[in-house]
């Protein structure tokens, strides 16, 4: 039986560094109030095309670490490939975008991306390290550190915002990049002194090239695809409608954050535990577990959702972003139509765990297509509010085709999508006998 009293330690430190992450979207929303939203856009590409780039080769590569990472004898052989592919595929992109800078700036109408693309391979390389080793502690759930490495990264950039909005600097790309890469490098720095034991390159067991390559293909592309719409899709509003709306649309997507990273956490604590458990075949423990993330966070999304729709959402941007942004109200109105999806999203690592990889990437080149042929029709007819539609039908179409096939594979019954509301009230109902 799985108990939220057992990890209650590790999900502390979880909710703790997911809660630095809201913390930035507060600093997040003082920088874009001190930008234009043209200055916002530019960083807004420049940190897309990174975190894509990051997110292809933790497919492609880093998810070895903890999928193969299991077996300790092979651990050499793991962080050899790792850390060797990592660096060549992280590399590679960067310095390749900074090569056609001019013919993507040319694409995208706008001559300052040649400046983004000779910024990006510096910014790739401070990350390189810290992406690495937050793998290594993701492996061996090791939250404490975790949030020790993410303190770092945002206190360092909350510092350098308070100092430059001090001083009048913030008011470029450049003071954001500078910004950014100051949290990045620093983190990458104490994550490498955290995790130097974990660096060994020695192991009696090795594990051809080439099996890390076939294993890691199909997830490789499912990332690559996923992230297309995920990250990718401000490249398209700045083909069909410029640098400024990318900004506008941006500040609703900061907003759009709390919903991220309350899944990210989620995701992280799944991961491991799916993995073990259905390595170790307790299914009926994994289906609790299942049910209880589903359950508690469909309803929270709901919640939130409900609270939107009766204005929450305008009082609290018209309050919070500055008047050049006022926009983002609508955008985030339609961002939010994809929360109540994202639990259902969460289950991916059970595909994953159930090794049905190939099948996973058939639902996201699905869920891909439905969100690029939306946005493709929203730039095609001119309707730049419209935009976040593009990822809301990514995520629907994606929460769909995933929850279907776990529910058929673990036979997931619907009613326990409501569990949430008994183990509540038996909840409360034990801390009142205990308080009495």
């Amino acid at each position: 039986m799985v108990r939220i009293q057992d990890h209650i330690a590790k999900i502390s430190w979880t909710v703790a560094d997911k809660i630095l992450f809201l913390l930035y979207g507060f600093v997040n929303i003082l920088q874009n109030n001190a930008l234009s939203p043209q200055e916002l856009g530019l960083y807004t590409l420049c940190n897309a095309l990174q975190i894509f780039i990051f997110s292809v080769s933790d497919g492609f590569i880093l998810q070895s670490i903890i999928v193969v990472g299991t077996d300790k004898e092979a651990r050499g052989s793991i962080n050899r490939f790792a850390v060797t592919w990592h660096i060549v595929l992280v590399l590679g992109a960067s310095l390749l975008v900074f090569l056609l800078q001019a013919p993507f700036a040319w694409l995208l109408n706008e001559p300052r991306l040649t400046t983004v693309a000779a910024y990006l391979p510096l910014f790739c390389v401070l990350g390189i390290p810290r992406t690495l080793s937050l793998k290594y502690l993701m492996r061996d759930v090791q939250a404490r550190e975790i949030f020790t490495v993410n303190a770092v990264w945002i206190g360092t950039m909350i510092g350098m915002t308070a100092w430059m909005l001090a001083t009048g600097g913030l008011v470029s790309f450049e003071a954001m990049f500078a910004i950014a890469a100051s949290g990045m490098g620093a983190s990458s720095v104490v994550a490498l002194w955290i995790t130097r034991k974990q660096f060994s390159f020695r192991g009696t067991k090795h594990i051809p090239l080439r099996e890390f390559f076939h294993g890691g293909i199909y997830q490789g592309m499912a990332s690559l695809l996923g992230n297309m719409v995920r990250q990718l899709d401000v490249t398209v509003v700045q083909f069909f409608f410029g640098t400024a709306t990318v900004g506008v649309y941006q500040s609703a997507k900061t907003l759009f954050r709390f919903f991220d990273e309350g899944f990210a956490a989620i995701t992280s604590l799944v991961y491991p535990a799916t993995m073990r458990l259905v390595h170790e075949e307790r299914f009926p423990e994994l289906l609790a577990m299942l049910s209880k993330m589903l359950s508690f966070s469909l309803l929270a999304t709901l919640f939130m959702l409900m609270l939107t729709e009766f204005g929450a959402a305008e009082f609290a941007i018209s309050r919070l972003l500055s008047a050049k942004y006022s926009n983002a109200v609508g955008y985030f109105r339609l961002l939010v139509l994809a929360a109540p999806a994202m639990p259902f999203v969460a289950l991916l690592p059970v595909m994953l765990a159930l090794g049905e990889v190939r099948r996973l990437l058939v639902f996201i080149v699905l869920a891909v297509l439905s969100g690029w042929t939306v946005l493709a029709l929203v730039g095609i007819f001119s309707q730049p509010t419209l935009a976040p539609l593009g990822f809301v039908a990514y995520t629907i179409m994606l929460a769909l085709l995933i929850f279907m096939f776990v529910r058929s594979r673990l036979h997931f019954p619907l009613s326990l999508l409501l569990r949430a509301i008994p183990d509540t009230l038996d909840f409360l109902g034990l801390l009142k006998r205990k308080s009495s």
